[in-house]
């Protein structure tokens, strides 16, 4: 991926890089993060190789948290009868 400790030249002292902590807890958070690497890469903050593996990885979360939703939810209408 494109990140500056990995871009810095041979003697040089790596940048470091700031890790933010993302909540990915719901589908909404999935599709705000998604935006915000969509911004980032037309921005040219990143690469679009780099944005649409972000993406996918986010919308491969994204779906597995709607399916423990579903779960959760086909639990609750099977508990009810």
């Amino acid at each position: 991926m494109n990140i500056a400790e990995q871009q810095a030249g041979w003697g040089a002292t790596p940048v470091k890089v700031r890790r933010s902590r993302v909540r990915l807890d719901s589908a909404s958070d999935c599709r705000r993060e998604a935006a915000r690497q969509y911004r980032r890469a037309l921005e040219g903050e990143i690469k679009i190789e780099d944005m649409s593996r972000l993406i996918n990885a986010v919308a491969l979360i994204g779906r597995m948290i709607e399916g423990g939703e579903l779960e959760k939810r086909i639990e609750a209408l099977e508990g009810a009868k």
